[in-house]
């Protein structure tokens, strides 16, 4: 996001990607968007692409028990996929074509250069009498590289090494939640009839007890497929996994033997221990959920973690952190890309001139807190006690009569 709005304004833009795929998988996985995403996409994308689908009602089930709670017309929420976004936002940036969009939109007069180079991790960091160098290397190669820039925007996620070059201090340091999020997408057409009915047009949870519950809705497929026949119906669960157990050993070690540390990848994660924690699940689930999960025979997991950081910029405002580098919330609020597409519509302001990069610095990490606090209460109240759901409640209330306070 940060690259194409900077593009716009004229700059030459380097990205440096540490994947050396040239096009990143996003196994499927569905993301919500709100507000800040679509203006962003109003004011920069110029594909013309249908980017989400949308979803008006809100129902809840209580394990076997279907739509104990229905809201038939609840706020209406986009959902896309991860991929998809991805690939838009690439035609956007450097002109890449692909399936979603195989005919990329061609550069405006007035457009600064975009340059994004794959397979290339950051090693350091170098400030001096206002010059910055950064130090990466190529990770099929080994060779070193350095490039210089006015500006550095670390939009490298939960485990930011930006973040770790600048010291940047933490409110709240990176830690495990003691959840994992098993995902899944099953083809519409995939499922009965009465099954993607059910899921269409709303947002399903099933509360399954002991500290787990499921989450559903419809998203587009990497390529861009949004006719019915295309959708996928995307499914996240959330677990309580002690760190350390052998239940986390399992879960984490892959058909091959391979130990993983944070995501085991589509594709192999080990089908008997998938099988292990798939068939309790399902004997207490929904019906549709029940048929959902049992269609699905390509799962990944994740473990979940947070972050909150209390700087954002660095360097004389030369380094600044953005997006889940900044401040990585869980995921129970869906919120990640929202804050992404805030801080670079926010950011475009203090380019212009309309505002000061400490005053933007102040609202990030303000706001970044607030949403750390209210994605841990919204996840306790799903997946928690009600003593942790309270304490969650007066963490936030607290935070929130702090802070207007200072205003």
């Amino acid at each position: 996001m940060h690259g194409v709005h900077f593009k716009r304004e004229g700059v030459n833009v380097t990205i440096l990607e540490q994947d050396p795929a040239s096009e990143r998988s996003s196994h499927n996985a569905g993301i919500r968007i709100d507000d800040n995403v679509n203006e962003f996409l109003r004011q920069h994308d110029q594909t013309g692409l249908q980017t989400s689908l949308e979803s008006h009602a809100n129902f809840i089930s209580l394990r076997k028990r279907e739509n104990l709670i229905k809201a038939d017309k609840g706020t209406t929420r986009y959902w896309t996929n991860w991929g998809y976004l991805y690939r838009i936002l690439r035609a956007n940036f450097d002109g890449y074509a692909s399936k979603a969009c195989p005919t990329p939109p061609s550069s405006k007069p007035g457009d600064g250069y975009a340059k994004y180079l794959t397979g290339k991790r950051v090693t350091s960091l170098q400030y001096t009498s206002g010059n910055l160098t950064l130090q990466y290397v190529d990770v099929e190669t080994g060779e070193e590289h350095s490039i210089s820039s006015e500006l550095v925007i670390g939009a490298d996620g939960l485990h930011s090494t930006i973040r770790k070059l600048v010291n940047a201090p933490l409110a709240y340091p990176e830690t495990y939640a003691g959840f994992i999020a098993w995902r899944g997408a099953v083809p519409r057409r995939s499922v009965s009839q009465v099954t993607a009915d059910y899921f269409s047009n709303q947002v399903s949870s099933d509360l399954l007890g002991q500290n787990t519950y499921m989450i559903c809705y419809m998203i587009p497929t990497d390529e861009g497929g949004f006719t019915p026949e295309a959708q996928l119906i995307n499914w996240v669960l959330y677990q309580d996994v002690a760190e350390g157990s052998a239940a986390e050993a399992a879960i984490f070690t892959d058909a091959n033997g391979h130990r993983y540390q944070r995501t085991v990848p589509q594709g192999v994660v080990d089908p008997h221990t998938w099988e292990g924690v798939r068939g309790p699940l399902v004997a207490r689930m929904a019906a549709p959920f029940a048929e959902l999960v049992s269609a699905t025979t390509n799962p990944f997991v994740t473990k979940v973690s947070d972050v909150l950081g209390s700087q954002a910029s660095f360097c004389d405002g030369r380094v600044v952190l953005v997006g889940d580098a900044l401040a990585t919330y869980r995921p129970h609020a869906g919120k990640a890309t929202d804050q992404a597409a805030s801080h670079c519509l926010e950011l475009a302001k203090v380019w212009r001139g309309d505002t000061w990069l400490a005053s933007w610095d102040i609202e990030a990490c303000v706001n970044a807190k607030r949403m750390y606090l209210w994605s841990r209460l919204m996840g306790e109240f799903e997946r928690g006690t009600w003593f942790s759901f309270f304490r969650s409640i007066v963490s936030y209330l607290v935070f929130i009569i702090r802070a207007r306070s200072r205003l």
